[in-house]
């Protein structure tokens, strides 16, 4: 147990502050994590902050991962008093802003798990930005918070297509 909770904590820490600039890309991602599911869960989410250091708004269009079959940007909105899920094409970070993804509100929805995923496991991700720039993160799975989360597996996710437009 030692040994997993001192692998988990530099795991963890090597991710939180994870930078890059390419193609004029000046953003870094803060503390990337994938909830916990039970294995069989078809769908999971994905949550991080995404810093943008630059000048001018950078707008974040496709992530991919290996892991996943299909990864997409979404907004839990309530309709009424039931929640949703709205897919977004892309999302803009203002210039000398974050934005947080974070349960109850926006995450990457990760689609078609290709294996089962554990607490501690590690899930790259490609987020692509509309300029060119890539930046590769790696989310750990956690159990983490769940706030907001507890109607995630009953929230109406229809309407959205099986590819990323």
């Amino acid at each position: 147990m030692v040994f997993f909770l001192k692998t988990f904590f530099s795991l963890v820490l090597g991710f939180v502050a994870l930078s890059a600039s390419a193609d004029g890309v000046n953003i870094q991602i803060h503390d990337p994590w994938v909830l916990a599911a039970p294995p069989n869960a078809k769908i999971l989410a994905a949550y991080l902050e995404i810093k943008n250091n630059g000048d001018k708004p950078q707008i974040l269009t496709k992530i991919s991962s290996s892991a996943f079959e299909q990864v997409g940007i979404h907004r839990s909105v309530m309709h009424g008093n039931m929640a949703h899920m709205e897919h977004l094409k892309e999302l803009t970070i203002p210039p000398r802003a974050s934005v947080v993804l974070k349960p109850g509100g926006l995450h990457f929805m990760l689609t078609d798990a290709k294996r089962p995923l554990h607490i501690g496991d590690q899930v790259p991700m490609t987020l692509n930005f509309k300029d060119g720039g890539k930046i590769a993160v790696t989310a750990i799975v956690r159990s983490g918070q769940t706030e907001g989360m507890e109607d995630h597996q009953h929230t109406d996710h229809s309407g959205h297509g099986s590819h990323m437009h």
